[in-house]
């Protein structure tokens, strides 16, 4: 997983019993599903509905999980391979089916240990379906999003559903599979899949050259392109890229963004869209969220339909400013150099009180980060906190690519 602080994180586990990719990674561009269970076994078109969630406009897919009596926020991972709990809901008492592995970040790397799935429910779902889990401390993804983090649903427990994410609708389904596909769900795509579980797509074509990538509901943003893609283009096109700050769950790094001029999928054709540079290609929530996505992974394959947000355009940060929430303060993490946040005077460590004259407390993060990305020469005004001095600051934004 990867947030972009925006935050990014993006995490594999290998080691001698398998491959797990764990990839979450969170520009601050779509969707935090605020987790409420709204219907079961409804009929969709012949197929049961087995669970639906209500999903709102934050960073990630969030749903609500019930375990040992208390309800927590996971979010959906399609690009992590196995399920995970914060370190927090272990009991102590258990003990690994396994030992050794190898957690692998961006630039960073630790040890994991699989475990023996607990009872967890979504919905009506059990998680203990899944088999195993992992636990990692995801107090920073936590500080990141501004709301306590408390698991990853991944590929081992989705594996065995039809998904289907409507954007614009703001809900998530929980289908039960079938042999027969609904008719309006257009685009049609075949999914491979990588030994560690999580799904592919090929015939992505990108300034010409054709792409597999991985679906990633874990990556907020658009995607990723694996690094030698990424040389190549902004070579040959010579396309202008920026520089974004990645915290991952053990340590930092910094990566490029390029936006890149056209792309295609299937007969849907995109303009303009910003993409990472990563260890691996995968399209994001930030891209799905353009479409009404149904994905059928019993059967292997992904359905696209144009959604509203189609033709959105494509925008990062444009403050220089990496904000984090740490008990219950708006904390400036860092500021990129020769940012309009830096020029304004704003550094490392201050806390801001207000934002365009409303008091902080009335944003969640994820609307922080919709007005980071406003536009350019949009004005920004805060006031900050350091030590005991006061001051209200005023810059404009600025497009970087």
């Amino acid at each position: 997983m990867i947030v972009y602080l925006g935050f990014k994180m993006t995490k594999m586990i290998l080691d001698a019993w398998k491959i797990v990719a764990l990839s979450f990674l969170i520009w601050g561009h779509y969707a935090d599903c605020a987790a409420e269970t709204v219907k079961a076994n409804q009929p969709l078109s012949s197929r049961q509905v087995l669970a639906e969630f209500k999903i709102t406009k934050e960073e990630v897919i969030f749903l609500p999980v019930r375990f040992k009596e208390k309800e927590y926020l996971f979010f959906l991972d399609t690009g992590a391979s196995v399920t995970v709990f914060d370190k927090s809901l272990r009991s102590g008492l258990e003990r690994p089916k396994r030992t050794g592995g190898t957690l692998l970040t961006e630039g960073e790397t630790g040890t994991a240990e699989a475990f023996d799935a607990p009872e967890a429910f979504l919905g009506p779902l059990n998680l203990k379906d899944c088999g195993e889990i992992t636990y990692v401390d995801l107090k920073m993804l936590s500080f990141v999003l501004g709301k306590e983090v408390s698991g990853i649903i991944g590929m081992n427990f989705l594996k065995k559903y039809v998904i289907q994410i409507d954007f614009d609708e703001g809900k998530l389904l929980f289908l039960q599979s079938a042999s027969k596909t609904s008719p309006d769900w257009e685009e049609e795509l075949k999914i491979e899949y990588h030994p560690s579980g999580v799904p592919f797509i090929s015939g992505f074509t990108l300034d010409g050259i054709k792409l597999d990538f991985a679906i990633d509901t874990g990556d907020s943003g658009t995607g990723s392109l694996h690094r030698l893609i990424f040389k190549k283009i902004i070579t040959e096109k010579q396309v202008r890229t920026s520089q974004v700050v990645a915290q991952t769950a053990i340590g930092m790094t910094r990566s490029r963004v390029a936006r890149i001029a056209s792309c295609s999928i299937g007969t849907f054709n995109y303009k303009n869209l910003i993409f990472g540079e990563g260890n691996f290609s995968r399209l994001g929530l930030s891209f799905l969220s353009r479409h009404l996505v149904t994905i059928d992974f019993p059967n292997s394959k992904i359905y696209l339909k144009k959604g509203k947000r189609f033709n959105k355009k494509d925008e990062i940060d444009m403050t220089g400013l990496h904000l984090l929430l740490i008990s219950n303060q708006i904390v400036v993490h860092s500021v990129d150099k020769n940012s309009p946040a830096e020029k304004a005077g704003i550094r490392e460590g201050d806390i801001i009180l207000k934002v365009n004259g409303r008091n902080v407390s009335e944003y969640q993060m994820w609307e922080l980060g919709q007005l980071k990305r406003a536009g350019d020469r949009k004005k920004i005004t805060m006031t900050v906190k350091r030590g005991d001095d006061m001051k209200e600051v005023s810059f404009l934004l600025k497009r970087k690519i």
